[in-house]
């Protein structure tokens, strides 16, 4: 491992490029698994143990990719099996991004309350038969670039002297004001993780509207500079439909936050009422749509998209570990889960019809997905668990 991190280094420039081909080559994801609507409570899960084990970002990034395209081409017949998969995609995950002394041991996994709550226990041969399962269904290839590959090469970039707060005077403490916006960039990589319509984008573009939204978020102008153009090779124009539906969700958030303290007040007695706070107001948080000279109108399929998006995330509310709740989206131990074949499950028909639409991001790399390990259906000839 270098002791310096790439994004610091000398050949930082050619990582990333060679990185942006790697994307290129990654497989679609079709959201076909009939599993998907169990998909939110496993990443909170995988995000939670990442936490605990303070492992970083790429590896919980990768784990999350291993488990949605695994989950996305592979029969899973119960849900114990989905733990399995699950909680191994992590420690591979880990053992392939992170040192070796921030490796986590089984036992240690084991003994999380996280686990122990669900009535749940892995195995070494368990672990030992998953893993390799995984790396045979993934060519043995883990590079797989992710949003977290690229975000902390983007955030070099991320402030400069020049920038200009609300419009107004110029930021006073570019240090500070990096330390922040590093802050907003690392909360919305995380946000990513939660919905997989992020999967519609690379994930460069992904990285870089996190730093967009930041920007947007922490009202410094413009919204977009020459540097980051120059580092991502991507412009406004690239990123307007990935930023907005970060800055939905981030809405969503803070209207979230208030309505919890404002329940929490009203429940004090003799507390006066919280006055009601106008969030996400159109001065304070500008519409990407018409920034001064940068961006043409929006058009409403992209809207509707980001409407789409902002249904998908209230649905997804309920069962969450992240939000305090304590109930799952697996209501008894281990149930049997409906193969891929018999059910189906596709996206919402609303939100699958904007994600086709022909106004998605252009790219400045050709966006071909040539040579995909899965571009058929692959099937184990005696079951994925069979063995």
């Amino acid at each position: 491992m270098m002791d310096e991190p790439w994004w610091e280094g000398r050949v930082a420039s050619d990582i990333h490029c060679t990185l942006r081909e790697k994307e290129l080559k990654l497989p679609a994801f079709r959201a076909h698994s009939p599993l998907l609507k169990s998909r939110r409570f496993f990443v909170d899960i995988l995000t939670l143990l990442s936490s605990h084990c303070q492992l970083c970002p790429t590896a919980r990034h990768l784990a999350v990719y291993l488990l949605d395209h695994f989950m996305d081409r592979y029969n899973i017949s119960t849900s114990k099996h989905l733990y399995t998969v699950a909680i191994s995609c992590l420690l591979l995950a880990s053992k392939f991004e992170d040192r070796e002394d921030h490796v986590p041991k089984l036992e240690q996994i084991n003994s999380t309350r996280i686990l122990s709550s669900q009535n749940f226990t892995l195995t070494k041969k368990e672990l030992l038969s998953t893993e390799l399962l995984l790396l045979e269904a993934f060519g043995w290839n883990l590079c797989l670039p992710t949003p977290a590959h690229f975000l902390d090469y983007y955030l070099l970039a991320s402030v400069s002297q020049k920038d200009y707060h609300c419009h107004s005077w110029p930021t006073t403490c570019p240090r500070k004001t990096k330390e922040c916006l590093k802050e907003y960039a690392h909360y919305f990589l995380e946000v990513t993780l939660q919905d997989h319509v992020f999967y519609k984008f690379q994930p460069s573009v992904v990285a870089a509207a996190c730093v967009g939204a930041s920007r947007i978020c922490l009202q410094l102008s413009p919204y977009w500079t020459r540097d980051l153009q120059r580092i991502s090779h991507y412009s406004l124009e690239h990123l307007s439909v990935c930023i907005e539906i970060l800055l939905v969700a981030y809405d969503n958030v803070l209207k979230d936050a208030v309505a919890v303290k404002s329940q929490a007040l009203a429940m004090v007695p003799g507390t006066p009422p919280a006055p009601t706070q106008v969030l996400f107001q159109p001065p304070t948080y500008p519409s990407l749509n018409q920034p001064p000279g940068v961006l043409t109108p929006f058009q409403s399929p992209v809207q509707d998209l980001c409407l789409a998006y902002r249904d998908s995330l209230q649905a997804h509310r309920p069962g969450s570990l992240l939000s305090g709740s304590t109930g799952s989206s697996l209501p008894t131990p281990y149930p049997t889960l409906q193969p891929l074949d018999v059910c189906p499950v596709p996206l919402p028909a609303s939100l699958s019809m904007q994600m086709a639409i022909s106004s998605e991001p252009r790219h400045c790399l050709a966006t071909t997905y040539g040579g995909s390990f899965f571009s058929g259906n692959h099937v184990f000839p005696t079951g994925c668990f069979d063995r």
